[in-house]
């Protein structure tokens, strides 16, 4: 059967309240206020050792407000580590919640993301680390399959943080290095290391929003 216009234009109130009424069902149904849940986002700070990309993170997170989290990965495992956690400590605001999650960050991610505007996370390569010196393996002459095993696990985490901030509301700044400029590494755990930053570093850029490089303290956008 085929309805003409003139039908719909002479039935239109009838129309509308049905609309209406399906309206007022839906509300009942899910509560008076529609809220269409928005995705967190990552910005993605990388640099070399003393570039100033903590302290450019912190600026992009203190921007968001004084509601953040900040989630660390290093260990106090000598006084060097203590001296720099100790630093990282002063030049961050004290109203800042502090997680301590070596390995995992993205189990803070999936859990605290609804409650903060923003998080960052500092930093990426350390947790690397972490995750690689937790596999009991002979470094000085670690089989293949030992290896790729160590970056599936890293990247497994990688990517759990990925789909931890796209699950929550905040903006996830993520820091991390960039260690490749220099000459190949003589050692099998330093080449492997990285090889498994860049490549950690290249899977982050590509699901971030926006990337910053930082050189001698100057921020450089190149992406976003």
């Amino acid at each position: 059967m085929c309805w003409s216009i003139d039908f719909f234009l002479t039935k239109r109130h009838v129309i509308v309240a049905v609309f209406q009424t399906l309206a007022r069902r839906s509300q009942a149904c899910h509560g008076s206020h529609f809220r269409v849940k928005s995705m967190g986002r990552i910005i993605l700070v990388t640099g070399g050792a003393r570039s100033g990309k903590s302290r450019y993170a912190e600026q992009l997170a203190a921007d968001l407000g004084a509601n953040i989290a900040y989630i660390a990965t290093a260990k106090a495992l000598d006084a060097e580590m203590e001296d720099r956690i100790a630093q990282h400590r002063r030049q961050r605001p004290a109203a800042w919640r502090t997680f301590e999650a070596p390995v995992s960050p993205s189990a803070i991610i999936a859990v605290e993301g609804g409650q903060y505007a923003g998080i960052l996370l500092d930093c990426l390569t350390v947790m690397i680390t972490n995750r690689m010196l937790a596999h009991v393996i002979d470094w000085d002459n670690p089989a293949i399959a030992q290896l790729h095993a160590v970056e599936s696990d890293v990247m497994a985490e990688i990517e759990a943080i990925i789909d931890a901030t796209a699950g929550s509301d905040a903006t996830v700044m993520a820091v991390t290095n960039e260690v490749g400029y220099g000459i190949v590494p003589l050692s099998p755990l330093a080449r492997f290391f990285r090889d498994c930053a860049g490549r950690v570093n290249q899977r982050m850029a590509a699901a971030a929003s926006e990337v910053f490089l930082v050189v001698s303290g100057i921020p450089m956008r190149i992406k976003g």
